[in-house]
């Protein structure tokens, strides 16, 4: 017999396999569930995964066992904004009382007070806060996230926030995959001046964060009061020439066509997308363009209107998922909460939306070789959920399911951070 570091035996494993690729949505809706199984792991990395009758005589090692419970790969949160201080919890009051998003950031509020906050905040206060936000996402099954800087609008504080990320991603059990937000929102230093500031992000910013190697990825909010549609080309633009990857905030509140041209660029992720027209659907699928739902936006901020993920998906897109964390449009850690909102409100089957927040959010990464689903090869990244009818994880929205949680093959709840970066 051959002998692993660890068999993971559960009531039922679901796959999500094959993650070879991203799925396309006449893809999405198989999970590759196994009744009965198990995976044996090996330094880290899933070694084979197949019913447990079958794979236990051919392994041996220490067994985990979670009968009545379900496996299945770690979440991808392919949208987060997990690093910022203070509190907008007025303006959630506000929101109550009927005023919208726009109407805050016009009188103030918005992006631009996290900013002020965020600014004025400690090293350690950062790492503390963004800390606690990371292990929440962590609790809830979540073990890769892409997170953003963006709040801080001007050159040290971007790399500052960056640096701290860089740091939490070393000590903490998750994979963080860092993207340089600099065009986040105008600062209030800039206002009218918008051009000097891209001249900013791009001519100074974006080198600083290439040279010290703090971001793989992008990205630019291209939107009514935020970036217009040639700035925002002109972002990604440069960061195309610096090696990054590309990622774009398009068509949240209005149209601009900012998902469109960011797949002509080649970016390998455009999000939100709550106003993407249908014609706009062959230009993403054609440039390989991952749509990233974030439904929890939607639903925090009181729209009627979510993303048109079904009909992205029925017109065979790759549909994926996330969050959305960030200082005060979406406050939820939760990935099964996402996924809870694409079934009720954006109409996925919960195999659907399983496949979106794991194997199509790792592509949209670019780490779908390594993660998104249980095959042999992968990192072994995987959750155990207190059921055996995983489809009561969406069905029981608000709810966390989610008993344990192994990083590179190890169980990591609950974590404690010892070291500090500050």
């Amino acid at each position: 017999m051959k002998r692993a570091d660890r068999i993971v035996v559960a009531g039922r494993v679901l796959t999500c396999a094959p993650g070879g690729a991203p799925r396309p949505g006449s893809q999405m809706d198989d999970v590759g569930e196994i009744e009965e199984g198990a995976l044996a792991i090996i330094g880290g990395e899933i070694e084979e995964v197949a019913p447990a009758r079958d794979l236990l005589r051919r392994w041996q090692g220490e067994v985990h066992e979670y009968l009545g419970s379900t496996v299945t790969p770690g979440l991808v949160d392919a949208h987060t904004h997990p690093i910022f201080a203070g509190s907008r919890a007025e303006e959630f009051m506000m929101r109550a009382q009927g005023a919208t998003y726009e109407e805050i950031h016009a009188a103030g509020g918005g992006i631009a007070s996290t900013v002020r906050a965020t600014r004025e905040a400690s090293d350690e206060e950062l790492e503390v806060r963004a800390c606690r936000n990371l292990l929440r996402m962590l609790a809830h099954g979540t073990t890769t996230v892409e997170a953003k800087s963006g709040y801080g609008l001007e050159t040290e504080e971007e790399l500052r926030h960056l640096r701290i990320l860089r740091w939490l991603g070393k000590k903490l059990p998750m994979d963080l995959v860092l993207t340089f937000l600099g065009a986040h929102a105008i600062p209030e230093e800039y206002i009218g001046r918008s051009g000097d500031f891209v001249n900013l992000v791009i001519e100074e910013m974006m080198p600083r964060v290439a040279r010290e190697g703090l971001a793989e990825w992008v990205d630019v909010f291209c939107e009514r009061g935020a970036f217009t549609l040639e700035e925002s080309r002109r972002v990604l633009q440069a960061g195309l020439r610096l090696g990054f990857g590309l990622r774009i905030h398009a068509e949240e509140f209005s149209y601009l066509g900012g998902a469109r041209m960011a797949a002509e660029l080649g970016a390998r992720a455009a999000d939100h997308l709550q106003n993407l027209p249908a014609s706009d659907f062959p230009v993403l699928r054609e440039r390989g363009t991952i749509p990233v739902m974030t439904p929890g936006t939607s639903f925090f901020l009181g729209q009627g209107q979510y993303a048109p993920a079904r009909e992205m998906v029925d017109a065979d897109l790759p549909v994926g998922l996330a969050t959305d964390f960030n200082a005060g449009s979406n406050l939820t850690s939760s990935m099964a909460m996402a996924m809870s909102l694409a079934v009720l409100r954006m109409k996925l089957t919960p195999a659907e939306a399983l496949t979106a927040a794991t194997v199509n959010s790792a592509w949209s990464l670019e780490l779908g070789r390594r993660v998104g689903s249980l095959e042999a090869g992968k990192q072994a990244d995987l959750l155990v959920l207190d059921t055996l009818d995983w489809k009561e994880w969406p069905y029981c929205y608000g709810v966390n399911l989610v008993s344990q949680v192994y990083k590179a093959g190890h169980p990591v709840l609950p974590f404690k951070p010892t070291e500090s970066w500050a």
